[in-house]
């Protein structure tokens, strides 16, 4: 599939935005934004599955906490699927992963990873 196949819609805890209205821009801008008292979020969704996946997320990690939490879903053509997480306190880490995912169709580094799968059985 090619990149000019795959677009995106974007979700805040403030907006949507469809494929056209995202840019690199657009993605820091947000995750800069983030503040630690609040429940911030965003949700990158490609129109397809990219390599099975369906989004990746950020969200502030609540209760005043300097950190955030990155996850990631993939469903399987048999209706599986799988969930991992990753909590990071940098900012601009998460921002190059949305980046990848967004601007390269790439997924993360799963390799430090948390499967969290069961939690959602």
């Amino acid at each position: 599939m090619g990149k000019a196949e795959l677009t995106y819609k974007l979700f805040t805890d403030h907006a949507e935005f469809k494929n056209e209205g995202i840019n690199a821009s657009l993605i820091t801008d947000i995750i800069d934004g983030f503040e630690p008292e609040h429940e911030d979020f965003i949700v990158l969704e490609p129109s397809l599955p990219l390599e099975d996946s369906i989004y990746l997320q950020a969200a502030t990690g609540g209760e005043g906490l300097d950190s955030y939490i990155v996850e990631v879903r993939f469903v399987f053509a048999d209706e599986s699927f799988k969930h991992y997480d990753y909590k990071t306190t940098d900012k601009g880490e998460i921002i190059r992963m949305f980046l990848e995912y967004w601007g390269a169709q790439r997924l993360p580094d799963l390799s430090q990873w948390n499967d969290i799968t069961s939690t959602f059985e």
